[in-house]
C-alpha cells in the first residue's frame, strides 16, 4: 500500500489512520514545492493533481474521506475502528462525510473570510457576508457535535475513524485559531483524540 501526500495536507488524516490501523504501507512524500503533485506520473493516480491519493493491491482512490471509508470497510472492522452492524455502520458514514460537508466546509470558509490566517484570503479580497454565514453556519455544526458528545466519549460507542475524520478538521481550524469556547463536550473530546499515539508518529 502506497500513500501519496505532503505534510499539513488532508493527507494528514489518512496518514494518522493507516497508524492507527496498523497495516504495512508506504509513505510517499511529494514535494510540492517542485508541484510532482501536478506531474502525469502522480495525475494517473489522481486526476485532480491534489493529496492525497492512495494505491492499495491495484486500486486507486483519491479523496480523503473516500480514502478513509475504504480503510474503515477493508481494515477498520477488524480493528475495532470501523462498524460491522448495519446500524452503527450508518451513523459512522454519516458522521466521516459530514466531517467534510458540514464541520471542513463551513469551517474553511469561516477562515478564509473571517480569520485572520495565513490560509486567509488578503484583506481586500475577504467577504463579510460570506464570514458572518459560514461562522453561523460553523457555529451551528459545533452545536450538533455537542450535542452528540453529550454522555459520550466518542461519537459512536468507542473511538472510531468517524471521530478521527472531525478531529482532524478541528484540529487544523484551532490551529488557525478557531475558538471552542462554549463547547464543553468538543473541547474535550478532540483533547482525547489529539492525544491518541498514532497521532504523535503523523508528519
Amino acid at each position: 500500500m502506497k500513500l501519496y501526500s505532503f505534510p499539513r495536507s488532508s493527507g494528514t488524516r489518512i496518514h494518522w489512520a493507516l497508524e492507527e490501523l496498523g497495516v504495512p504501507y508506504e509513505y510517499v512524500s511529494l514535494d510540492r514545492e517542485k508541484h510532482e503533485h501536478l506531474g502525469a506520473e502522480y495525475r494517473a493516480i489522481n486526476p485532480n493533481g491534489k493529496v492525497p491519493a492512495l494505491v492499495d493491491d491495484g486500486e486507486r482512490l483519491f479523496e480523503s474521506i473516500a480514502i478513509l471509508i475504504y480503510l474503515g470497510d477493508k481494515y477498520g472492522v477488524e480493528k475495532g475502528l470501523w462498524p460491522s452492524q448495519p446500524g452503527a455502520r450508518a451513523e459512522a458514514l454519516s458522521w466521516t462525510v459530514w466531517s467534510t460537508t458540514e464541520l471542513g466546509a463551513f469551517g474553511l470558509q469561516y477562515a478564509y473570510h473571517g480569520l485572520d490566517t495565513p490560509v486567509s484570503y488578503a484583506k481586500e479580497q475577504r467577504s463579510r457576508a460570506t464570514a458572518e454565514f459560514n461562522s453561523k453556519m460553523l457555529e451551528r455544526a459545533l452545536g450538533v457535535l455537542e450535542a452528540r458528545l453529550q454522555g459520550r466519549e466518542y461519537i459512536l460507542d468507542r473511538f472510531t475513524l468517524a471521530d478521527l475524520a472531525n478531529a482532524s478538521v478541528l484540529r487544523f481550524l484551532t490551529m488557525l485559531g478557531l475558538p471552542l469556547e462554549g463547547h464543553s463536550n468538543v473541547q474535550a473530546w478532540l483533547k482525547r483524540c489529539s492525544s491518541r499515539p498514532a497521532l504523535e508518529r503523523v508528519k
